[in-house]
């Protein structure tokens, strides 16, 4: 059960990691935000639209920090010459010594939705999990 939980954390991980490095390095490779709504693979896959929260004014350091919790500025993430390092499962795996944020849907879980419970400038964002997880299309019968 455990391996079955870190390879879907690896894979979220490296989905987010794809899409970040993939969409949005400049030709001096540096890492910009993406701008595409990103898709966070997995069992459930759920939607990030990472534009609409900085266009909300929230710093990257909100989501992201380093390995000692300190946040991460724009430009501390535009020189990582690895984007691995962005990828929560880098350090929140089996090996982190909170186990209730050992897996990166926990990790999503927590940081998210008590962000959007408590809001940022008195506007809540979405709680249902309908709203940021995509729903699995019904196979049609004869297709």
């Amino acid at each position: 059960m455990q391996k079955k939980m870190f390879g879907f954390g690896a894979a979220i991980a490296a989905a987010v990691t794809i899409c970040f490095w993939a969409g949005s390095a400049t030709a001096d490779t540096s890492l910009t935000a993406p701008k595409d709504e990103l898709v966070i693979k997995g069992k459930k896959p759920a939607r990030f639209p990472h534009k609409n929260h900085l266009d909300m004014g929230l710093k990257c350091g909100v989501c992201h920090h380093d390995a000692e919790h300190k946040p991460l500025t724009a430009e501390g993430i535009g020189s990582l010459e690895d984007p691995v390092k962005l990828s929560c499962v880098s350090c929140h795996n089996s090996d982190f010594a909170n186990v209730k944020l050992q897996k990166a849907k926990d990790v999503f879980h927590t940081r998210c939705k008590d962000c959007h419970k408590a809001g940022y400038e008195g506007k809540k964002g979405p709680a249902k999990c309908s709203d940021c997880h995509l729903k699995k299309k019904k196979a049609v019968e004869g297709c």
